[in-house]
C-alpha cells in the first residue's frame, strides 16, 4: 500500500502537467481562435427554447474531433440593445441550449454555440448591472455599443471580471464583478470555484472563457481606435457601419467612402493589435473576407436574411 501511494505522489506532477496540456476552453470561440480557425456565428433576436434546440440542431451532434475539423455554428450573437433587455427570457433560452445529447456526443463540457449578448447601455453609459445580469446566467462574452476611448473600455473590462486578488498575474484591469456564480457554474457544468478561475477575459488571462467585445460606432471611435485597442483583455472588436453612416453624415450609405475608410482604418488597428475584427459576411462578400483573414465571421440572422448562412458555412468549410 505504501508503495502505491509513494508512486502516485511521485507521479502526480507529471499528472499535474498533462492536465495542464489538454486545457481545453470552453468559449469555442476562443478555442477556435487560438487553434487559428475561424468563428462563425448568426445573429439571434428570437429568444424561445424551440429556438434554441433548433440552434443545436443545426450542427447535427458532432463528436468533439468533428466539432475541431468543421465548419459549423460556433456562437450566437443575441441582440438585446434593439430587441427587449429581458433576462428572465435571457435565462430559459440558455437553459433549452444545455443540451445533455450535446455533451455526450461530444464528451466534454465545451458547448458547440457560444453565447455573446449585446447589452443597451453605450460605452458612456453605466454598462456595470447589465453585465452582470447576462455573466450571471452563463453567456461566454458581452458587446458593448458605442465604445469612443480607453476609458470606456477599461471599465467595460472591469465590469467583466472578478475582483482580483494581490498576487494575481492579471490583476489589471481590476475587476468590479459582483460575485453570484451559481446559475453560470451549473450551465457551465463547473463547481463555483472552477467557474470563477475560468470567469476571466480573454485573451488578457490565457485561461480565461469570458470575451469583452466593444463596438465601434462613432467617429471618436474610430479616432481613438490604438488607444482603446492597447487596454488589456479586449476580446474583439465590431465595426458598425449603419450607425457610424449617420455619425459621418451620410445616414444609412454603408458603402459611404468615408464609412469604407474608416472600417479600414479599424482593421488595420486590429490587425496590428493581434485583435479580432468581427467581419459581416453574405454569399456575395465571404470569399473578400477569408481573403482579409477575418476570423470571426457573423452571417444572417435566425428570424431573417438566414438564407446566407448555409452559403457562407460552405466557403468557409473550404479553409479546413
Amino acid at each position: 500500500m505504501k508503495k502505491v501511494v509513494y508512486l502516485f505522489l511521485l507521479f502526480t506532477p507529471i499528472f499535474a502537467q498533462s492536465q495542464q496540456s489538454d486545457f481545453l476552453h470552453l468559449n469555442k470561440i476562443i478555442a477556435r481562435l487560438e487553434a487559428n480557425q475561424i468563428a462563425l456565428g448568426t445573429w439571434c433576436s428570437a429568444l424561445h427554447p424551440s429556438n434554441a434546440v433548433g440552434m443545436i440542431d443545426c450542427n447535427g451532434y458532432p463528436t468533439f474531433e468533428e466539432s475541431q475539423n468543421k465548419a459549423m455554428l460556433d456562437f450566437i450573437l443575441i441582440d438585446m440593445e434593439h430587441q427587449p433587455f429581458d433576462i428572465s427570457m435571457l435565462r430559459n433560452y440558455l437553459l433549452a441550449l444545455n443540451s445533455k445529447r450535446e455533451v455526450a456526443a461530444k464528451g466534454n463540457l465545451q458547448p458547440n454555440i457560444a453565447t455573446l449578448v449585446r447589452i443597451p447601455a453605450d460605452g458612456n453609459q453605466p454598462v456595470h448591472a447589465m453585465i452582470k445580469q447576462v455573466l450571471d446566467i452563463g453567456v461566454h462574452g458581452v458587446v458593448v455599443p458605442h465604445v469612443q476611448n480607453a476609458q470606456e473600455a477599461k471599465k467595460v473590462i472591469s465590469a467583466c471580471r472578478y475582483v482580483q486578488t494581490k498576487s494575481s498575474k492579471y490583476s489589471y484591469p481590476q475587476g468590479t464583478r459582483g460575485a453570484s456564480p451559481w446559475l453560470a457554474s451549473y450551465l457551465w457544468g463547473l463547481s463555483l470555484p472552477d467557474y470563477v478561475a475560468r470567469a476571466d477575459v480573454w485573451p488578457l488571462n490565457p485561461d480565461g472563457d469570458i470575451m469583452a467585445i466593444l463596438m465601434i460606432e462613432d467617429i471618436a471611435g474610430v479616432e481613438n481606435i490604438k488607444e482603446i485597442l492597447k487596454v488589456p483583455g479586449i476580446g474583439a472588436i465590431i465595426f458598425g457601419p449603419y450607425d457610424f453612416s449617420f455619425y459621418a453624415g451620410c445616414p444609412g450609405e454603408t458603402t459611404n467612402k468615408t464609412v469604407v475608410q474608416s472600417w479600414q482604418i479599424i482593421k488595420k488597428a486590429c490587425d496590428e493589435a493581434n485583435v479580432p475584427l468581427i467581419g459581416f459576411a453574405n454569399e456575395n462578400n465571404i470569399d473578400e473576407k477569408l481573403k482579409e483573414n477575418y476570423k470571426m465571421i457573423l452571417a444572417g440572422h435566425d428570424v431573417r436574411n438566414n438564407g446566407t448562412f448555409p452559403q457562407v458555412l460552405k466557403a468557409v468549410q473550404k479553409t479546413y
